[in-house]
């Protein structure tokens, strides 16, 4: 067996590996920009694998073939399978372009469909990049999310914008310092690029739906995100409590944003986002009972 295909087979295992360990050493001591550009090109690896995986089987018998790779798995590894692990490559990339287009498509779909107006900036926060612009939109529903969108610029060059979209419903229900703990928190997701890794991510799992890896790599990131922006949240405003109640007014209402692809502010559906969300509120609570923040009126 010629000693080039075996390296050139091997290499997206060495490298799945080499970027999992430097995920894990990441999870807890980088920057979320960090963690989320890992992730990324984590699951790319993964997407590789797996592709070419399953081409193998489907060359190999089908059932027959899941047999074969279970008995020996490092046959996938031979020299011949090299066209295998091109097109698994290929398939992979079109996979994640496919989940790219549709997720700014979803977000300029979104722009069209809610009728947005601008809101203006909070006064107490300051004045955002140019590129963020916040909005709000007619809903009942207490919604708040966050989405990066790619837009031309100049002759051929592009642009990302950082949309933050707040329904009327979530605004008729806060106070003053709740709606701009909520800004901030959505500020935080766009400072660490969540709206564009996050909800790649998000709707690449979406896709993936057989693929629980994915799903599972998405809500540990999810999860991780949204502690991470209330923190942002309560360095920028110095009010936890402000977050914890706009937290709580919004879960009352039955959850999460009815779009697919953003970076919502309670941010997944069902039991779990609800647990999850108690979690978040209990957290900031903790926060403010530390003393390390001033008690704020509630307004």
């Amino acid at each position: 067996m010629a000693l080039a295909p075996i390296a050139v087979t091997y290499l997206p295992v060495l490298v799945w590996v080499g970027i999992g360990f430097g995920l894990l050493a990441a999870y807890r001591r980088s920057t979320s920009a960090t963690v989320l550009r890992l992730a990324a090109a984590f699951l790319a690896s993964w997407a590789v694998l797996a592709t070419t995986a399953l081409l193998w089987v489907l060359s190999n018998g089908g059932f027959r073939g899941i047999e074969r790779l279970i008995a020996s798995p490092l046959s996938l590894f031979d020299g011949q399978f090299l066209v295998l692990w091109l097109l698994g490559a290929a398939g992979a990339f079109a996979v994640f372009l496919v989940a790219f287009v549709v997720s700014q498509a979803v977000a300029r779909g979104i722009l069209r469909l809610v009728v947005a107006r601008p809101l203006p900036w909070p006064t107490t926060l300051a004045a955002p990049p140019a590129s963020v612009a916040l909005y709000e939109f007619p809903s009942a529903r207490p919604d708040a999310f966050t989405f990066t969108v790619l837009e031309r610029g100049r002759g051929l060059g592009l642009f990302r914008r950082d949309v933050i979209l707040v329904s009327e419903g979530l605004l008729e229900r806060l106070t003053t310092e709740e709606w701009e703990a909520v800004v901030a928190h959505e500020l935080g997701h766009i400072r660490e690029l969540d709206g564009r890794y996050l909800t790649f991510i998000r709707m690449l799992s979406r896709m993936m739906r057989w693929d629980p890896f994915f799903a599972l790599l998405s809500a540990s990131l999810t999860r991780r995100e949204e502690y991470r922006a209330d923190l942002d949240a309560v360095e920028l405003t110095r009010r936890p409590r402000a977050l914890a109640r706009a937290l709580f007014k919004a879960g009352l209402a039955g959850g999460r944003s009815r779009y697919p692809g953003p970076v919502a502010l309670l941010g997944v559906r069902g039991r779990r986002g609800r647990r999850e969300t108690v979690e978040r509120i209990r957290r900031l609570v903790a926060l403010a009972e530390s003393g390390e923040y001033p008690e704020e009126p509630v307004g």
